[in-house]
């Protein structure tokens, strides 16, 4: 679980698609002209992927087998210690694999420079796919590779503590007021009500509830210092001064899945993720997933964190590749994807046949037409930390929500700058 959520957290933030369909979406992306080289038949494709585990680890291998043995092709698999790093390496000695799991961080400076294929419409329509992360994936008004998969965060209820706080299904919270009520009633002396990172990457759907985002629309400019996000950022304080909700360090826990599977967290605010950490290391505790609350508005929110398929503009055999991932991100795989890893598939038809198979992944699929995907920027990673490192301050009042904000904003838009 540790690699999914460091891999999910390399970047963070991106326009909020609020009420977007998948076809106006599509329809103002302009769908790049591709000429594709090398055969389909008879070639050795490289495919390199970071795993959250050995689950992750068979399924890829077991993907690239099929489509090779049904293609005719051969696909060397490697498995990067340091995804990053590796297609870094890759990419300045002019060898980079033929398909790669890339972030949308990463995405951008790969576009920016040229060395990404856009072929995304080559696979399939957008409106086959989320918005938030057909987003994700696009850059100048292209949209460049397929969303692999995503996970959402979600609100985790441990149901014997909820039954035994005298807590009900009516006191599941739909809205701030009744989080901070229920956190109240479930925090006692060795358990805390709600537990949540302290990262952007938890604090920011708080954000996307109150009707905040973290760029403008037309995606110039970063608006983190807006009111919308002051408010929320004062709520979270505002429970962890009141020790009602703390992050994972204050109780002697490296995540929030950690501390809820512990006992140490009556709730927790994770991704779907967290089902196989329940399942592998804490199968004992009884507990469920609900939808994120809305805020005092009622807008609903929650963040989402994704991977597509990458192609390198100067494959030799990218004809063969766009086949790939065809493969890769038809209904079928992803499927067999999700069933194997938790993943949940990018494409929308498909994600509610999941959701519809197996309801305790409902909670996670729900927030996929309203979550706030990631942000694209160069050099986001080392702001987002600096804004980070001051997150755990807000439950002692050494760290002050306006002041974070404003320098949030203003390193983030330093980044926008030529």
């Amino acid at each position: 679980m540790k690699k999914r959520n460091a891999l999910a957290s390399m970047a963070l933030a991106g326009a909020l698609l609020a009420g977007a369909s998948g076809t106006g979406f599509a329809a103002a992306h302009s769908h790049a002209k591709v000429t594709l080289t090398g055969k389909t038949h008879g070639v050795t494709l490289t495919l390199m992927f970071g795993s959250s585990g050995p689950a992750e680890t068979a399924a890829v291998n077991a993907a690239a087998k099929a489509w090779g043995k049904m293609s005719h092709n051969k696909v060397n698999v490697i498995n990067a210690s340091n995804l990053q790093q590796q297609l870094d390496q890759g990419f300045a000695g002019g060898t980079p694999p033929d398909v790669f799991y890339l972030s949308s961080t990463q995405m951008e400076t790969l576009a920016k420079q040229n060395q990404l294929l856009p072929y995304a419409s080559l696979v399939g329509p957008a409106k086959d796919f989320y918005p938030a992360l057909v987003k994700a994936f696009s850059y100048n008004h292209t949209w460049y590779c397929v969303p692999k998969d995503f996970s959402n965060l979600a609100l985790e209820i441990n149901t014997q503590m909820w039954k035994a706080a005298g807590l009900t299904s009516a006191n599941i919270p739909k809205n701030w007021a009744q989080l901070q009520a229920d956190a109240k009633k479930l925090t006692t002396g060795s358990v805390v009500g709600l537990s949540i990172g302290n990262t952007l990457d938890r604090i920011g759907a708080f954000f996307a509830e109150n009707g905040g985002s973290y760029m403008n629309k037309a995606r110039t400019k970063f608006v983190f210092n807006s009111p919308a996000n002051l408010q929320a950022l004062n709520f979270v304080q505002s429970m962890a001064k009141q020790g009602i909700m703390k992050f994972p360090q204050q109780v002697g826990a490296s995540w929030a899945g950690e501390a809820f599977g512990e006992g140490k967290a009556a709730m927790a605010t994770e991704g779907n993720w967290i089902i196989g950490a329940m399942k592998s290391s804490y199968p004992s505790i009884k507990w469920e997933a609900v939808p994120m609350p809305a805020g005092p508005k009622g807008i609903k929110g929650t963040l989402t964190f994704t991977n597509c398929w990458g192609i390198p503009a100067s494959s030799q055999h990218s004809a063969a590749a766009v086949n790939f991932v065809k493969y890769l991100a038809s209904p079928a795989q992803q499927l067999r994807f999700a069933n194997a890893f938790g993943v949940l598939p990018s494409r929308i038809a498909t994600a509610n046949l999941y959701a519809k198979r197996n309801p305790s992944v409902a909670a996670f699929v729900q927030g996929a037409r309203y979550a706030l995907p990631q942000v694209g920027t160069v050099g986001w990673p080392t702001v987002q930390a600096s804004f980070d490192n001051q997150v755990l301050g807000l439950a002692t009042g050494a760290s002050n929500p306006a002041t974070m904000l404003n320098q949030l904003e203003q390193n983030a838009q330093a980044l926008l700058r030529p």
